[in-house]
């Protein structure tokens, strides 16, 4: 089963995100943060915040979370 061990936040609105797998994902929030009202705040800062993680979501101070299945569905351009 895949799981996130890390993420870190690169150019502003990029996050790194590590699996398992040793694979890592480049994600750009940028679009969800325009696309999406549930990300919005999250563009309220000059630099993204790093989030933590539970392994299976990108968690934000202020509750506002993402699933590694919905990141990657998104990856795959399914909305």
């Amino acid at each position: 089963m895949l799981k996130i061990v890390r993420v870190d936040v690169i150019d502003d609105r990029m996050l790194d995100i590590e699996l398992n797998n040793g694979h890592l994902i480049l994600f750009d929030m940028h679009q969800l943060m325009i696309e999406n009202q549930n990300f919005a705040s999250l563009g309220n800062h000059e630099v993204l915040e790093k989030p933590k993680t539970d392994g299976f979501q990108i968690i934000w101070s202020d509750g506002q979370n993402l699933s590694l299945k919905r990141i990657l569905a998104l990856l795959e351009g399914d909305n």
